[in-house]
């Protein structure tokens, strides 16, 4: 990634592709609040084709990962960075992103799931509309 485009700053959001059906799951970990518990959840695609999320944030929250569970690729790409990378299949390879940082690829971050409080649907993951 370039050393100038970071995530969630200056309008840099992060966009997942995929083909065909699957689940973008959500990690939000490391909260600004003691006590605030993490939050994990999934956003659903039955499009055979291609789908376009993107990857919002929570001032809640400094830590995002997130996975790609579906039949095809998926990969990502930070603000109008031109390169994508692939996204990880399960919590032990997920995409990780600080707030403000530059992603790590590939992280574990399963420790941080079980803990976390289910928020399918309801994660800051959206799916965005073919005409945008």
């Amino acid at each position: 990634m370039s050393a100038n485009i970071v995530a969630f700053i200056s309008g840099n959001g992060v966009l997942v592709t995929t083909r065909g059906p699957g689940k973008v799951h959500l990690l939000s970990y490391a909260s600004n609040f003691p006590g605030l518990p993490n939050h994990v959840g999934a956003t659903t695609t039955t499009n055979s084709g291609v789908t376009r999320f993107m990857i919002s944030h929570s001032y809640t929250f400094t830590q995002f990962a997130f996975y790609w569970e579906g039949t095809g690729e998926a990969v990502f790409s930070i603000g109008n960075e031109l390169l994508h990378q692939p996204v990880g299949s399960s919590w032990t390879q997920a995409v990780n992103i600080q707030y403000g940082g530059q992603p790590a690829i590939n992280s574990d971050v399963s420790g941080q799931v079980p803990s976390a409080v289910q928020r399918d649907n309801e994660v800051t993951c959206f799916i965005i509309p073919d005409l945008i």
